[in-house]
C-alpha cells in the first residue's frame, strides 16, 4: 500500500515539474495550439522512450537468433514486434535533443512527426505540426525538451504516462474554461459513472460523445485495479470535433490501449448525422453529451429507427441522446449518462411521453444528481441517468448527491472518495434486490410511486429531507466563542473611539 502512494506521488510531481516548464511556453500562441504543441511532445518523448526500451529487451531476447535479413532496429520491430510504432532515428527524441539550442528546433520536431506518419500510416493527421511557427518561442521550446529530458518515460507503464497525459489535458481545460472543457468529463465524475457500470473484460463498450477518451481510459483502469483481463476491453467511439477526435485518438494509444481495439471511424462525425456504428449493440454505453444541444438534424431523422418511441423536441437533444443510447444496448446493456438536471422533469410534451415510455419499459435503473460545480463549461447542475435492459425488479433508486463534494477553487468542485464510494455501496445494494432507503440521501422506489409523481425522475422528490440533529454541547461552545470574539472587538472600539475623536479634532483645528 506504501508503494502505491509513493508512486501516486512521484508521478504528481513529476507532472507538475513538467507542467511548469511547458507553461513557458505560452506567449502568443493560442491556448489551442498550445495544446497540441505539448500533448505532441509528450507522445514523441513517450513513444521514442519506449521504442528503445523495446528494442533493447528484444535484442537481448534474440541476440542469438539473427539473421541476415535484419539490418537494423526498423527491421527488428518489423519481425519481432508488429504491433509497436516504428520511431525512424531522424524522428527519435534522442536526435531531436541535439537541437535544444538551435533555432531550427522547431523544425526538426515538425520533420519527426512526418517521418513517424510515414512510417506508422494509421498516426496520419494526428499531429498538429506548428512547432516551426514563427509565432512559437524556439528558446523556450528547446527549454521545454531539454526538461522531459530529466525523465525516462519508459519506466512508467501506460497507467502512469497516461495520467500524465490526463493531468495535462485537465491542465489545458481547466484554463480555457467554457474555451475548452467541453469535450473533457472530470475524472472524479468519470470515476463514479464507471465504478457504478461495473464494466467487466471482454466486453464491447461504446461512448456517443467520446470527448478525449476519458471513459475508455477509465474503464480500462477500473477492469485493471479489478484484476481483470483489461485487454479485452473493445472500444467504439464517435466525435464531431476533429481536433478533439485526435485528441482522443492520442490518449488512448498512450494509455495503451492497442489499435484493433479502437474504433473511433476514420475522423469526426456528428453522431446523429452520421452513425458511424450503425447496427451495432454494446455492452456498456457511456456519455457525457453537450447538454440541451439546439441543432440535432430532427428533420433529416424522422424515420430514423433509433427514434422509434417518438421523436425528442426539436430545440432541444438530450433526449435524443438518450434514445440513441438505448437504441445501442444489447440485451444484456447497461448505460450511464450525463445530463442536465432539466431532463428529469422537463414538461416539454415530446419530452414527457419519452420519459413515460422509458419507466414504463422499465429500462431506468438509477439515477444519481449531482453537485454544482464539477464541469469547466457549464454551472448547469446535472444528473446521471442508469439504464438497464437486464432489470431483475421494477423499481429505480434515486440518489441525492448534490451535497456532496469539495471545493478546489471557487468555481470548480470535485467528488471525493469517500463521496464515491458511499454512493458505490448504496446503489450495490439496490443492485442485489435490497430496498435503499437513507432519508435525505438515497430511496427505493417502484414504478406506481414514480407515476403518482408524474413521472419525475428529480431524486429531491424521493428521498425527503434529513433531520438536522443538533448537538447543543457544540452549539453552545461556538457560542461562547463568538461571545468572547465579540467582547474583544467591543474592546478594541473603546480605544479607537479616543484615538478617533483626537484625530477629528486635529484636523477640525486646521
Amino acid at each position: 500500500m506504501e508503494n502505491n502512494k509513493q508512486t501516486k506521488i512521484n508521478i504528481d510531481d513529476i507532472a507538475n515539474d513538467l507542467w511548469a516548464s511547458c507553461d513557458e511556453l505560452r506567449g502568443n500562441i493560442s491556448s489551442e495550439q498550445y495544446m497540441h504543441i505539448i500533448i505532441g511532445i509528450i507522445f514523441l518523448k513517450t513513444i521514442s522512450d519506449k521504442y528503445n526500451y523495446a528494442i533493447n529487451a528484444l535484442k537481448d531476447k534474440y541476440k542469438d537468433k539473427f539473421n541476415d535479413s535484419i539490418k537494423n532496429d526498423s527491421d527488428l520491430i518489423s519481425e519481432f514486434f508488429p504491433l509497436g510504432l516504428i520511431v525512424p532515428d531522424e524522428a527519435h527524441w534522442n536526435y531531436i535533443s541535439g537541437f535544444t539550442t538551435d533555432s531550427s528546433i522547431g523544425e526538426k520536431i515538425d520533420q519527426a512527426f512526418l517521418k513517424i506518419e510515414n512510417q506508422n500510416p494509421r498516426l496520419k493527421g494526428l499531429f498538429n505540426k506548428q512547432y516551426n511557427s514563427p509565432e512559437l518561442d524556439k528558446t523556450r521550446l528547446g527549454n521545454v525538451v531539454r526538461k522531459f529530458n530529466d525523465y525516462d518515460f519508459s519506466q512508467f507503464n501506460e497507467d502512469l504516462v497516461g495520467r500524465i497525459y490526463e493531468y495535462f489535458l485537465g491542465e489545458f481545460f481547466r484554463k480555457q474554461g467554457q474555451k475548452g472543457g467541453e469535450f473533457y468529463t472530470p475524472k472524479t465524475v468519470v470515476e463514479l459513472l464507471i465504478d457504478i457500470l461495473d464494466p467487466n473484460d471482454n466486453i464491447k463498450m461504446y461512448d456517443p460523445a467520446c470527448g478525449t477518451g476519458g471513459m475508455f481510459v477509465q474503464a480500462r483502469n477500473y477492469l485493471h485495479e479489478q484484476n481483470k483481463d483489461y485487454n479485452k476491453l473493445v472500444i467504439y467511439g464517435q466525435e464531431y470535433q476533429s481536433q478533439t477526435w485526435k485528441l482522443a485518438k492520442i490518449n488512448l494509444l498512450l494509455n495503451g490501449f492497442n489499435e484493433n481495439d479502437i474504433h473511433l471511424g476514420r475522423g469526426s462525425e456528428d453522431t446523429f448525422k452520421e452513425d458511424l456504428h450503425k447496427g451495432q449493440k454494446f455492452d456498456i454505453i457511456v456519455a457525457n453529451p453537450p447538454f440541451n444541444l439546439k441543432k440535432w438534424y430532427r428533420e433529416e431523422l424522422l424515420n430514423d429507427e433509433r427514434f422509434s418511441w417518438g421523436m425528442p423536441p426539436e430545440n432541444n437533444a438530450n433526449y435524443a441522446w438518450l434514445l440513441h443510447i438505448i437504441s445501442k444496448l444489447n440485451s444484456r446493456g447497461k448505460a450511464g449518462v450525463i445530463l442536465a438536471n432539466g431532463s428529469l422533469s422537463s414538461s416539454n410534451k415530446e419530452e414527457s411521453l419519452l420519459r413515460k415510455k422509458m419507466i414504463e419499459e422499465n429500462i431506468v435503473d438509477a439515477i444519481i444528481s449531482l453537485p454544482d460545480k464539477l464541469f469547466y463549461t457549464t454551472q448547469i447542475s446535472a444528473s446521471i441517468w442508469f439504464f438497464n435492459k437486464n432489470k431483475e425488479n421494477e423499481n429505480v433508486l434515486f440518489i441525492e448527491a448534490s451535497k456532496m463534494g469539495e471545493l478546489k477553487t471557487k468555481k470548480l468542485r470535485f467528488l471525493t472518495k469517500d463521496n464515491i464510494s458511499k454512493i458505490k455501496n448504496v446503489y450495490d445494494k439496490h443492485e442485489q434486490g435490497e430496498d435503499v432507503n437513507v432519508v435525505g440521501f438515497a430511496k427505493t422506489c417502484t414504478i406506481d410511486e414514480i407515476i403518482e409523481n408524474d413521472y419525475s425522475l428529480v431524486p429531491g422528490r424521493y428521498v425527503g429531507f434529513e433531520q438536522e440533529v443538533i448537538d447543543h454541547e457544540q452549539l453552545n461552545h461556538e457560542i461562547k466563542g463568538l461571545q468572547e470574539e465579540l467582547s474583544v472587538l467591543f474592546d478594541e472600539l473603546e480605544d479607537l473611539i479616543p484615538q478617533a475623536k483626537e484625530s477629528i479634532k486635529k484636523v477640525l483645528e486646521k
